[in-house]
């Protein structure tokens, strides 16, 4: 009797371990959306950043009508070059267009428009992705990474000279040429949503902002891969030529899980909006009006930092839509 119980014991067990074999872990869909992807090799893989200093103002950077930094906090900064090349969809003239505004209420004083000392430098770099396999080459070595700079004031060009004091907002667009190997079709091809009926466009621009509020809410993880994988299949091509193991697309990718792996969830309301076109009119968001420099839609969850922190958040997520060529439907588009 104890040796069948025993041996019945052995069987069972026997059955888990084989059972347990049996089974293969299922990738999760975040996984899933950035497998079987190669790195491209090209010969030249260029890596196009913007960054700027300013003094006495507040700003947002735009790159062919898309929002790619901003800063609206009473602090400088130093070291926040941000790659563009998610808004360059090919080889070409570029615009980068800077919006520039008074600092408001200080601690000390309220600046409803710039003083003589307001200003701000804006300069465009490059890096060959190409080149980190050449360290010791001569081609590593010499490489210049300058592309372009823009300051505001400008008083070296006394025949296209730009002064800002007094004035309570400014805005100014110029361009640089961008040489890539790649071409994406981004919202190239897409609908003019500047054509359309606007009230009607509006109601399926906040539909889909809620629709998309309740997927991350409900942490439908695969639902929301299958509402950003073209845009994030571009991403890939243009700012990491593929690469998944591009710190960039690791850092993302862990992002997006700590969303959908989060204990605390909160469903946040559109806030005061106002919308925003780019890219002549074939791109649209939601920009806050109670918020400068933040997007109407937004979402809570807990962020994990890299010393283990951990920090319930709202993250005010630009998220641009597009309806591509025909279709009736908004997408993501970056």
């Amino acid at each position: 009797m104890h040796k069948a119980f025993l041996y019945s014991v052995y069987l069972f067990c026997m059955l888990l371990v084989l059972t347990a074999c049996g089974q293969t872990t299922e990738m999760r869909p975040i996984d899933k959306l950035y497998s079987n992807i190669k790195p491209l090799q090209y010969k030249s893989m260029p890596q196009y950043f913007i960054e700027a200093d300013q003094i006495g103002c507040f700003y947002e950077l735009y790159v062919n009508g898309r929002l790619m930094f901003e800063h609206f906090e009473q602090t400088g900064l130093m070291g926040h070059a941000t790659c563009i090349n998610d808004a360059i969809l090919k080889s070409g003239e570029q615009e980068v267009t800077v919006k520039l505004y008074p600092l408001g209420q200080t601690e000390v004083e309220r600046f409803d428009t710039f003083t003589k000392n307001a200003k701000i430098n804006i300069e465009i770099t490059k890096w060959d992705k190409a080149l980190e396999d050449k360290p010791n080459s001569k081609e590593y070595e010499n490489y210049d990474d300058h592309v372009a700079t823009f300051n505001i004031p400008n008083t070296e060009d006394k025949n296209n000279s730009i002064r800002i004091k007094g004035l309570p907002y400014y805005e100014h667009t110029f361009t640089f040429y961008a040489e890539v190997p790649y071409e994406v079709t981004g919202w190239s091809e897409s609908q003019d949503l500047t054509k359309m009926n606007q009230k009607q466009l509006e109601k399926e621009v906040v539909a889909f902002y809620n629709n998309l509020s309740d997927v991350i809410y409900n942490q439908d993880e695969a639902k929301w891969v299958e509402l950003i994988k073209n845009r994030e299949r571009e991403v890939l091509i243009s700012e990491a030529y593929c690469d998944v193991k591009e710190k960039s697309i690791k850092d993302r990718k862990r992002k997006f899980k700590q969303v959908f792996d989060s204990k605390f969830k909160k469903k946040e309301p559109l806030d005061e909006y106002k919308i925003v076109f780019g890219g002549n009119g074939k791109i649209i968001a939601l920009k806050n009006l109670t918020k400068d420099g933040y997007s109407a839609f937004s979402y809570g969850y807990e962020r994990t930092y890299d010393d283990g922190r951990k920090r319930k958040i709202r993250n005010y997520a630009y998220i641009y839509l597009h309806k591509p060529k025909g279709s009736n439907k908004l997408e993501i588009i970056r």
